[in-house]
Protein backbone atom coordinates (compact mmCIF):
# COMPACT_ATOMS: atom_id res chain seq x y z
CA UNK A 1 0.00 0.00 0.00
CA UNK A 2 1.38 3.40 -0.92
CA UNK A 3 2.14 5.91 1.80
CA UNK A 4 0.29 9.17 1.57
CA UNK A 5 1.22 12.71 2.43
CA UNK A 6 -1.69 15.06 3.07
CA UNK A 7 -1.18 18.51 1.73
CA UNK A 8 -2.34 21.79 3.03
CA UNK A 9 -3.89 22.67 -0.27
CA UNK A 10 -6.18 19.91 -1.46
CA UNK A 11 -7.98 19.16 -4.67
CA UNK A 12 -11.73 19.51 -4.53
CA UNK A 13 -11.76 16.63 -6.96
CA UNK A 14 -9.23 14.42 -5.19
CA UNK A 15 -7.86 13.84 -1.70
CA UNK A 16 -4.45 12.76 -0.59
CA UNK A 17 -3.95 11.35 2.89
CA UNK A 18 -0.87 10.14 4.77
CA UNK A 19 0.61 7.40 6.92
CA UNK A 20 3.97 6.60 8.44
CA UNK A 21 6.10 5.32 11.38
CA UNK A 22 5.92 5.62 15.21
CA UNK A 23 6.31 7.46 18.67
CA UNK A 24 8.38 9.35 21.54
CA UNK A 25 10.59 12.65 21.95
CA UNK A 26 10.32 16.22 20.77
CA UNK A 27 12.49 17.09 17.76
CA UNK A 28 12.60 20.73 16.78
CA UNK A 29 14.10 22.13 13.60
CA UNK A 30 17.15 23.20 15.60
CA UNK A 31 17.59 19.79 17.26
CA UNK A 32 17.16 17.75 14.12
CA UNK A 33 20.43 16.34 12.79
CA UNK A 34 21.63 18.26 9.76
CA UNK A 35 24.37 16.11 8.21
CA UNK A 36 26.56 17.55 5.54
CA UNK A 37 24.86 16.56 2.33
CA UNK A 38 26.98 13.84 0.73
CA UNK A 39 25.57 14.14 -2.75
CA UNK A 40 26.71 12.13 -5.74
CA UNK A 41 25.93 13.77 -9.05
CA UNK A 42 25.45 11.63 -12.14
CA UNK A 43 28.18 12.08 -14.71
CA UNK A 44 25.83 13.85 -17.10
CA UNK A 45 24.40 16.26 -14.52
CA UNK A 46 24.99 19.78 -15.76
CA UNK A 47 26.25 22.23 -13.15
CA UNK A 48 24.98 25.03 -15.35
CA UNK A 49 21.42 24.12 -14.37
CA UNK A 50 22.18 24.86 -10.73
CA UNK A 51 24.41 27.84 -11.41
CA UNK A 52 21.62 29.59 -13.32
CA UNK A 53 20.48 30.83 -9.93
CA UNK A 54 23.48 33.14 -9.80
CA UNK A 55 22.12 35.03 -12.79
CA UNK A 56 19.14 36.33 -10.82
CA UNK A 57 19.02 40.08 -10.42
CA UNK A 58 19.08 41.52 -6.86
CA UNK A 59 15.57 42.97 -7.14
CA UNK A 60 14.21 39.50 -7.92
CA UNK A 61 15.28 38.18 -4.51
CA UNK A 62 12.04 39.29 -2.87
CA UNK A 63 11.18 36.74 -0.21
CA UNK A 64 7.58 35.99 0.76
CA UNK A 65 6.63 34.51 4.09
CA UNK A 66 5.75 30.81 4.04
CA UNK A 67 2.00 30.49 4.51
CA UNK A 68 1.96 27.51 6.85
CA UNK A 69 2.43 29.36 10.12
CA UNK A 70 0.78 29.04 13.50
CA UNK A 71 -2.78 27.79 13.86
CA UNK A 72 -5.22 30.55 13.06
CA UNK A 73 -7.71 31.70 15.69
CA UNK A 74 -10.82 30.85 13.67
CA UNK A 75 -13.91 29.65 15.53
CA UNK A 76 -15.36 26.29 14.54
CA UNK A 77 -19.04 26.41 13.60
CA UNK A 78 -21.45 24.05 15.38
CA UNK A 79 -24.57 25.55 13.81
CA UNK A 80 -25.67 22.42 11.92
CA UNK A 81 -24.94 20.05 14.79
CA UNK A 82 -26.78 22.23 17.28
CA UNK A 83 -29.87 21.98 15.06
CA UNK A 84 -29.54 18.19 14.80
CA UNK A 85 -26.92 16.53 17.06
CA UNK A 86 -27.63 13.15 15.40
CA UNK A 87 -25.66 14.37 12.39
CA UNK A 88 -22.56 13.83 14.50
CA UNK A 89 -23.11 10.14 13.69
CA UNK A 90 -21.26 8.72 16.71
CA UNK A 91 -21.55 8.64 20.50
CA UNK A 92 -18.75 10.64 22.13
CA UNK A 93 -17.59 8.67 25.16
CA UNK A 94 -14.85 9.06 27.73
CA UNK A 95 -13.18 5.91 26.31
CA UNK A 96 -12.92 7.52 22.86
CA UNK A 97 -11.63 10.71 24.44
CA UNK A 98 -8.95 8.86 26.41
CA UNK A 99 -7.92 7.06 23.23
CA UNK A 100 -7.31 10.42 21.56
CA UNK A 101 -5.45 11.63 24.64
CA UNK A 102 -3.24 8.51 24.61
CA UNK A 103 -2.26 8.94 20.95
CA UNK A 104 -1.62 12.66 21.42
CA UNK A 105 0.68 12.00 24.39
CA UNK A 106 2.48 9.01 22.88
CA UNK A 107 2.67 9.61 19.13
CA UNK A 108 2.30 13.33 18.36
CA UNK A 109 5.52 14.61 16.80
CA UNK A 110 6.50 16.58 19.90
CA UNK A 111 5.66 16.75 23.57
CA UNK A 112 3.01 19.34 24.45
CA UNK A 113 2.42 20.71 27.99
CA UNK A 114 -0.79 19.38 29.52
CA UNK A 115 -1.82 22.91 30.51
CA UNK A 116 -1.79 23.80 26.82
CA UNK A 117 -4.19 20.94 26.06
CA UNK A 118 -6.51 22.01 28.87
CA UNK A 119 -6.46 25.59 27.59
CA UNK A 120 -7.49 24.32 24.16
CA UNK A 121 -10.37 22.38 25.69
CA UNK A 122 -11.67 25.36 27.66
CA UNK A 123 -11.45 27.62 24.62
CA UNK A 124 -13.35 25.23 22.34
CA UNK A 125 -16.02 24.47 24.94
CA UNK A 126 -16.49 28.20 25.36
CA UNK A 127 -16.98 28.44 21.59
CA UNK A 128 -19.63 25.69 21.56
CA UNK A 129 -21.47 26.95 24.64
CA UNK A 130 -21.54 30.51 23.33
CA UNK A 131 -23.09 29.31 20.05
CA UNK A 132 -25.58 27.22 22.04
CA UNK A 133 -26.34 30.22 24.30
CA UNK A 134 -25.39 28.28 27.44
CA UNK A 135 -23.76 29.96 30.45
CA UNK A 136 -19.98 29.55 30.21
CA UNK A 137 -19.12 30.52 33.82
CA UNK A 138 -18.83 26.86 34.99
CA UNK A 139 -15.88 26.43 32.61
CA UNK A 140 -13.68 28.10 35.24
CA UNK A 141 -13.81 24.81 37.13
CA UNK A 142 -11.75 23.19 34.36
CA UNK A 143 -8.82 25.54 34.90
CA UNK A 144 -5.81 23.70 36.26
CA UNK A 145 -7.42 20.32 35.63
CA UNK A 146 -5.52 17.54 33.86
CA UNK A 147 -6.79 17.20 30.28
CA UNK A 148 -7.44 13.47 30.73
CA UNK A 149 -10.14 14.31 33.33
CA UNK A 150 -11.76 17.17 31.39
CA UNK A 151 -14.25 15.05 29.45
CA UNK A 152 -16.18 13.71 32.44
CA UNK A 153 -15.98 17.03 34.29
CA UNK A 154 -17.51 18.88 31.33
CA UNK A 155 -20.28 16.29 31.08
CA UNK A 156 -21.10 16.84 34.76
CA UNK A 157 -21.01 20.64 34.55
CA UNK A 158 -23.35 20.87 31.56
CA UNK A 159 -25.56 17.81 31.95
CA UNK A 160 -29.01 18.44 30.48
CA UNK A 161 -27.99 21.79 29.01
CA UNK A 162 -26.51 20.53 25.73
CA UNK A 163 -26.35 17.22 23.87
CA UNK A 164 -23.74 15.05 25.62
CA UNK A 165 -22.11 13.72 22.44
CA UNK A 166 -21.86 17.19 20.95
CA UNK A 167 -20.31 18.41 24.20
CA UNK A 168 -17.84 15.51 24.08
CA UNK A 169 -17.04 16.19 20.43
CA UNK A 170 -16.14 19.79 21.28
CA UNK A 171 -13.97 18.58 24.17
CA UNK A 172 -12.10 16.28 21.78
CA UNK A 173 -11.67 19.07 19.24
CA UNK A 174 -10.38 21.37 21.96
CA UNK A 175 -7.72 18.93 23.10
CA UNK A 176 -6.49 18.54 19.52
CA UNK A 177 -6.55 22.33 19.08
CA UNK A 178 -4.24 22.44 22.09
CA UNK A 179 -1.58 20.65 20.02
CA UNK A 180 -1.44 23.79 17.85
CA UNK A 181 -1.13 21.74 14.68
CA UNK A 182 -3.20 22.37 11.57
CA UNK A 183 -3.17 18.73 10.51
CA UNK A 184 -4.10 16.86 13.70
CA UNK A 185 -7.90 16.61 13.49
CA UNK A 186 -10.87 14.44 14.42
CA UNK A 187 -12.99 13.17 11.54
CA UNK A 188 -16.59 12.06 12.06
CA UNK A 189 -17.69 8.73 10.54
CA UNK A 190 -19.53 10.48 7.70
CA UNK A 191 -16.55 12.71 6.90
CA UNK A 192 -14.19 9.78 6.85
CA UNK A 193 -16.61 7.59 4.87
CA UNK A 194 -16.70 10.07 2.01
CA UNK A 195 -12.94 10.47 2.03
CA UNK A 196 -12.32 6.75 2.12
CA UNK A 197 -14.53 6.42 -0.95
CA UNK A 198 -12.60 9.19 -2.67
CA UNK A 199 -9.19 7.74 -1.83
CA UNK A 200 -10.08 4.38 -3.36
CA UNK A 201 -11.67 5.75 -6.52
CA UNK A 202 -9.84 6.64 -9.72
CA UNK A 203 -12.77 8.53 -11.20
CA UNK A 204 -15.44 10.37 -9.25
CA UNK A 205 -18.00 13.13 -9.28
CA UNK A 206 -16.52 16.54 -8.67
CA UNK A 207 -16.15 20.03 -10.10
CA UNK A 208 -12.40 20.21 -10.80
CA UNK A 209 -11.01 22.97 -8.62
CA UNK A 210 -8.11 23.47 -6.22
CA UNK A 211 -9.14 24.90 -2.85
CA UNK A 212 -7.26 26.19 0.17
CA UNK A 213 -7.77 28.00 3.47
CA UNK A 214 -6.41 31.51 3.09
CA UNK A 215 -4.34 31.84 6.26
CA UNK A 216 -3.78 35.50 5.56
CA UNK A 217 -7.52 36.07 5.28
CA UNK A 218 -9.03 34.50 8.40
CA UNK A 219 -8.79 30.92 7.06
CA UNK A 220 -11.46 31.70 4.46
CA UNK A 221 -12.11 28.80 2.07
CA UNK A 222 -10.74 30.04 -1.25
CA UNK A 223 -10.43 28.80 -4.82
CA UNK A 224 -6.91 29.23 -6.05
CA UNK A 225 -7.27 27.48 -9.38
CA UNK A 226 -10.11 25.97 -11.40
CA UNK A 227 -8.83 23.26 -13.74
CA UNK A 228 -9.30 24.09 -17.41
CA UNK A 229 -12.08 22.15 -19.09
CA UNK A 230 -13.78 21.06 -15.85
CA UNK A 231 -17.29 22.03 -14.63
CA UNK A 232 -15.80 24.62 -12.25
CA UNK A 233 -13.84 26.28 -15.06
CA UNK A 234 -16.80 26.23 -17.45
CA UNK A 235 -19.13 27.68 -14.78
CA UNK A 236 -16.91 30.76 -14.48
CA UNK A 237 -15.24 30.20 -11.10
CA UNK A 238 -11.95 32.06 -10.82
CA UNK A 239 -8.76 31.96 -8.79
CA UNK A 240 -9.17 34.02 -5.63
CA UNK A 241 -12.93 33.47 -5.29
CA UNK A 242 -13.87 33.23 -1.62
CA UNK A 243 -16.33 30.39 -1.00
CA UNK A 244 -18.74 31.61 1.68
CA UNK A 245 -21.30 28.79 1.47
CA UNK A 246 -21.67 25.36 -0.11
CA UNK A 247 -25.28 24.42 -0.81
CA UNK A 248 -26.34 27.14 1.61
CA UNK A 249 -24.15 25.86 4.47
CA UNK A 250 -21.55 28.27 5.80
CA UNK A 251 -17.87 27.48 5.32
CA UNK A 252 -16.90 29.40 8.48
CA UNK A 253 -14.51 27.23 10.47
CA UNK A 254 -14.70 24.40 7.93
CA UNK A 255 -11.63 22.22 7.35
CA UNK A 256 -10.32 21.43 3.88
CA UNK A 257 -11.26 17.79 4.41
CA UNK A 258 -14.89 18.65 5.16
CA UNK A 259 -15.09 21.29 2.40
CA UNK A 260 -13.98 18.73 -0.12
CA UNK A 261 -16.62 16.22 0.89
CA UNK A 262 -19.27 18.97 0.67
CA UNK A 263 -18.23 19.88 -2.86
CA UNK A 264 -17.91 16.36 -4.20
CA UNK A 265 -20.86 14.17 -5.10
CA UNK A 266 -22.45 12.05 -7.79
CA UNK A 267 -21.75 13.16 -11.35
CA UNK A 268 -24.71 14.98 -12.86
CA UNK A 269 -25.86 16.49 -9.56
CA UNK A 270 -25.57 20.23 -8.85
CA UNK A 271 -23.70 21.97 -6.09
CA UNK A 272 -24.20 25.67 -5.33
CA UNK A 273 -21.17 27.70 -4.30
CA UNK A 274 -21.82 31.13 -2.82
CA UNK A 275 -18.76 33.13 -3.78
CA UNK A 276 -17.43 36.58 -2.93
CA UNK A 277 -15.44 38.23 -5.72
CA UNK A 278 -14.35 41.87 -5.73
CA UNK A 279 -16.67 42.53 -2.73
CA UNK A 280 -19.68 41.17 -4.63
CA UNK A 281 -21.48 37.96 -3.59
CA UNK A 282 -22.81 35.62 -6.26
CA UNK A 283 -24.14 32.05 -6.43
CA UNK A 284 -22.59 29.61 -8.91
CA UNK A 285 -24.52 26.43 -9.65
CA UNK A 286 -22.03 23.84 -10.87
CA UNK A 287 -23.11 20.45 -12.21
CA UNK A 288 -20.62 17.86 -11.03
CA UNK A 289 -18.84 15.86 -13.68
CA UNK A 290 -16.96 12.59 -13.79
CA UNK A 291 -13.41 13.66 -13.04
CA UNK A 292 -10.41 11.55 -13.97
CA UNK A 293 -7.13 12.62 -12.41
CA UNK A 294 -4.44 12.96 -15.05
CA UNK A 295 -1.60 14.49 -13.09
CA UNK A 296 0.90 15.31 -15.86
CA UNK A 297 0.65 17.50 -18.96
CA UNK A 298 3.46 18.72 -21.22
CA UNK A 299 4.34 21.06 -24.07
CA UNK A 300 7.34 22.56 -25.85
CA UNK A 301 8.20 26.27 -25.80
CA UNK A 302 10.17 28.01 -28.57
CA UNK A 303 13.89 27.46 -28.09
CA UNK A 304 13.30 23.77 -27.40
CA UNK A 305 12.41 24.23 -23.75
CA UNK A 306 10.32 21.33 -22.55
CA UNK A 307 7.61 22.06 -20.00
CA UNK A 308 5.86 19.60 -17.67
CA UNK A 309 2.98 20.65 -15.41
CA UNK A 310 2.51 18.31 -12.46
CA UNK A 311 -0.81 18.99 -10.72
CA UNK A 312 -0.70 16.33 -8.01
CA UNK A 313 1.35 13.32 -6.96
CA UNK A 314 -0.92 10.40 -7.78
CA UNK A 315 -0.57 6.64 -8.21
CA UNK A 316 0.40 6.89 -11.88
CA UNK A 317 2.51 10.05 -11.69
CA UNK A 318 5.82 8.18 -11.94
CA UNK A 319 4.83 6.52 -15.20
CA UNK A 320 3.23 9.68 -16.58
CA UNK A 321 6.27 11.89 -15.92
CA UNK A 322 8.68 9.32 -17.37
CA UNK A 323 6.61 9.30 -20.55
CA UNK A 324 6.46 13.11 -20.68
CA UNK A 325 10.23 13.48 -20.27
CA UNK A 326 10.87 10.86 -22.94
CA UNK A 327 8.46 12.56 -25.33
CA UNK A 328 9.98 16.02 -24.86
CA UNK A 329 13.57 14.80 -25.19
CA UNK A 330 12.65 12.88 -28.35
CA UNK A 331 11.21 16.13 -29.71
CA UNK A 332 14.57 17.87 -29.13
CA UNK A 333 14.21 19.51 -25.71
CA UNK A 334 17.44 21.23 -24.65
CA UNK A 335 16.10 22.19 -21.21
CA UNK A 336 13.25 21.07 -19.00
CA UNK A 337 10.83 22.87 -16.65
CA UNK A 338 9.00 20.92 -13.95
CA UNK A 339 6.09 23.09 -12.77
CA UNK A 340 4.92 22.23 -9.24
CA UNK A 341 3.02 25.46 -8.60
CA UNK A 342 -0.39 25.11 -6.94
CA UNK A 343 0.44 21.44 -6.37
CA UNK A 344 -0.71 20.51 -2.87
CA UNK A 345 1.10 17.17 -2.79
CA UNK A 346 0.01 13.55 -2.80
CA UNK A 347 1.74 10.20 -2.51
CA UNK A 348 5.24 10.23 -1.00
CA UNK A 349 6.13 7.32 -3.29
CA UNK A 350 5.15 9.45 -6.29
CA UNK A 351 7.61 12.18 -5.26
CA UNK A 352 10.30 9.49 -4.96
CA UNK A 353 9.41 8.34 -8.49
CA UNK A 354 9.63 11.90 -9.85
CA UNK A 355 13.00 12.63 -8.26
CA UNK A 356 14.17 9.23 -9.49
CA UNK A 357 13.76 10.40 -13.08
CA UNK A 358 16.44 13.04 -12.43
CA UNK A 359 18.73 11.37 -9.87
CA UNK A 360 21.05 8.32 -9.68
CA UNK A 361 19.74 5.10 -8.19
CA UNK A 362 19.53 5.05 -4.37
CA UNK A 363 19.66 8.85 -4.05
CA UNK A 364 18.19 10.18 -0.80
CA UNK A 365 14.93 11.96 -1.64
CA UNK A 366 13.67 12.84 1.84
CA UNK A 367 13.80 11.57 5.40
CA UNK A 368 11.50 11.82 8.40
CA UNK A 369 12.21 12.17 12.11
CA UNK A 370 9.59 11.25 14.71
CA UNK A 371 9.33 12.36 18.34
CA UNK A 372 11.77 9.64 19.46
CA UNK A 373 14.40 10.89 17.03
CA UNK A 374 13.99 7.85 14.80
CA UNK A 375 15.00 8.57 11.21
CA UNK A 376 13.37 6.97 8.17
CA UNK A 377 14.75 7.48 4.66
CA UNK A 378 13.07 7.44 1.27
CA UNK A 379 15.44 6.75 -1.65
CA UNK A 380 15.12 6.58 -5.42
CA UNK A 381 14.98 3.09 -6.82
CA UNK A 382 16.12 3.28 -10.43
CA UNK A 383 18.88 4.95 -12.44
CA UNK A 384 17.68 8.38 -13.55
CA UNK A 385 19.12 11.45 -15.20
CA UNK A 386 17.75 13.65 -17.97
CA UNK A 387 21.09 15.03 -19.24
CA UNK A 388 19.81 18.56 -19.87
CA UNK A 389 19.50 21.65 -17.63
CA UNK A 390 16.33 21.71 -15.51
CA UNK A 391 14.23 24.20 -13.60
CA UNK A 392 11.63 23.30 -10.96
CA UNK A 393 8.92 25.88 -10.29
CA UNK A 394 7.13 26.39 -6.95
CA UNK A 395 4.88 28.97 -5.32
CA UNK A 396 3.18 29.53 -1.97
CA UNK A 397 0.65 26.78 -2.74
CA UNK A 398 3.28 24.17 -3.53
CA UNK A 399 3.11 21.88 -0.53
CA UNK A 400 4.12 18.54 0.89
CA UNK A 401 5.23 16.15 -1.89
CA UNK A 402 5.92 19.21 -4.10
CA UNK A 403 8.31 20.55 -1.47
CA UNK A 404 9.93 17.14 -1.06
CA UNK A 405 10.57 17.02 -4.80
CA UNK A 406 11.83 20.59 -5.12
CA UNK A 407 14.05 20.23 -2.06
CA UNK A 408 15.63 17.01 -3.33
CA UNK A 409 16.29 18.38 -6.83
CA UNK A 410 17.81 21.51 -5.28
CA UNK A 411 19.99 19.70 -2.75
CA UNK A 412 21.29 17.26 -5.36
CA UNK A 413 21.97 20.18 -7.72
CA UNK A 414 19.78 18.64 -10.40
CA UNK A 415 17.53 21.67 -10.97
CA UNK A 416 17.29 25.37 -10.22
CA UNK A 417 14.29 26.33 -8.08
CA UNK A 418 12.32 29.28 -9.50
CA UNK A 419 9.19 31.06 -8.27
CA UNK A 420 7.92 31.91 -4.81
CA UNK A 421 8.48 30.58 -1.29
CA UNK A 422 6.57 27.31 -0.84
CA UNK A 423 3.83 26.55 1.68
CA UNK A 424 5.86 24.74 4.34
CA UNK A 425 3.84 21.55 4.88
CA UNK A 426 6.43 19.00 5.90
CA UNK A 427 4.70 16.71 8.36
CA UNK A 428 3.46 13.13 8.30
CA UNK A 429 0.00 12.14 9.50
CA UNK A 430 -1.11 8.75 10.83
CA UNK A 431 -4.78 7.74 10.77
CA UNK A 432 -6.17 6.02 13.88
CA UNK A 433 -9.48 4.17 14.15
CA UNK A 434 -10.68 5.14 17.63
CA UNK A 435 -13.22 2.36 18.19
CA UNK A 436 -12.57 -1.01 16.55
CA UNK A 437 -15.79 -2.46 17.96
CA UNK A 438 -18.16 0.13 16.48
CA UNK A 439 -19.64 -0.06 13.00
CA UNK A 440 -19.16 3.69 12.70
CA UNK A 441 -16.16 5.22 14.42
CA UNK A 442 -14.57 8.65 14.27
CA UNK A 443 -11.00 8.73 13.00
CA UNK A 444 -8.05 10.61 14.44
CA UNK A 445 -5.54 12.09 12.00
CA UNK A 446 -2.39 12.90 13.96
CA UNK A 447 0.97 14.41 12.99
CA UNK A 448 3.66 11.92 13.98
CA UNK A 449 6.83 12.99 12.13
CA UNK A 450 8.44 15.76 10.09
CA UNK A 451 10.17 15.76 6.72
CA UNK A 452 13.71 16.93 5.97
CA UNK A 453 15.39 17.48 2.61
CA UNK A 454 18.52 15.45 1.71
CA UNK A 455 20.72 18.33 2.89
CA UNK A 456 18.99 18.42 6.29
CA UNK A 457 16.63 21.40 5.81
CA UNK A 458 13.34 21.20 7.69
CA UNK A 459 10.31 21.62 5.43
CA UNK A 460 7.51 22.10 7.95
CA UNK A 461 6.63 25.79 8.50
CA UNK A 462 9.84 26.72 6.67
CA UNK A 463 9.13 25.65 3.12
CA UNK A 464 11.51 25.79 0.19
CA UNK A 465 12.95 29.15 -0.81
CA UNK A 466 13.60 29.54 -4.56
CA UNK A 467 17.09 30.26 -5.78
CA UNK A 468 15.50 32.60 -8.30
CA UNK A 469 12.69 34.50 -6.56
CA UNK A 470 9.89 35.80 -8.79
CA UNK A 471 6.88 37.25 -6.99
CA UNK A 472 3.53 36.77 -8.74
CA UNK A 473 -0.15 36.41 -7.89
CA UNK A 474 -1.20 32.77 -8.08
CA UNK A 475 -4.17 33.56 -10.31
CA UNK A 476 -1.77 34.12 -13.21
CA UNK A 477 -0.35 30.59 -13.10
CA UNK A 478 -0.77 29.08 -16.56
CA UNK A 479 -1.82 32.36 -18.19
CA UNK A 480 1.33 32.59 -20.29
CA UNK A 481 1.07 36.29 -21.16
CA UNK A 482 0.93 37.24 -17.45
CA UNK A 483 2.86 34.32 -15.96
CA UNK A 484 6.16 36.08 -15.21
CA UNK A 485 7.43 33.09 -13.21
CA UNK A 486 7.06 30.85 -16.24
CA UNK A 487 8.57 33.49 -18.48
CA UNK A 488 11.62 33.67 -16.22
CA UNK A 489 12.01 29.90 -16.10
CA UNK A 490 11.87 29.62 -19.88
CA UNK A 491 14.29 32.53 -20.23
CA UNK A 492 16.83 30.87 -17.90
CA UNK A 493 16.85 27.85 -20.17
CA UNK A 494 17.37 29.95 -23.30
CA UNK A 495 13.86 29.86 -24.65
CA UNK A 496 10.87 32.16 -25.05
CA UNK A 497 7.12 31.90 -24.42
CA UNK A 498 6.25 33.76 -27.60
Amino acid sequence: MKRLNLAAALLAFGLWGCSAPSPIRSVSAEEAPKPAAKITLPGHALESAFQLAEEAKPDEKKRKKARNGDVEDVKRSYAELLKDPKKLDFVATDDLYRNIYFHARQSFVQDVPEAQLTAGIIKELNNLLTQAKVDTVPLKQLEGMKPVDAFNKAQTLFAGKIDSSLLGYATMNGMLDGLKDNYSVLMTPSEWGKMDEQLNSRTFGGIGVYIELDREGGNQLTIFEPIEGTPAYNAGLLSGDKVLKIDGKTTAGVTLDVAQTMIRGEAGTPVVLTVERDKEVKNFTVVRGQIHTITVTNRMFPGNVGYIRLRAFGQDTGVEIAQAISKLKAAGAKGLILDLRNNGGGYIDASVDVVGEFAPNNSLVVYTIDRSGKRKEYRSHHEGGIGIPAVVMINEYSASASEITAGALRDHKLATVVGDHSFGKGSVQQLYNLDLTAQKSPKLKLTIARFYTPGGSVIDRQGIEPQVMVDMETRYVGKVDKDVQLQKAVELLGGTVK
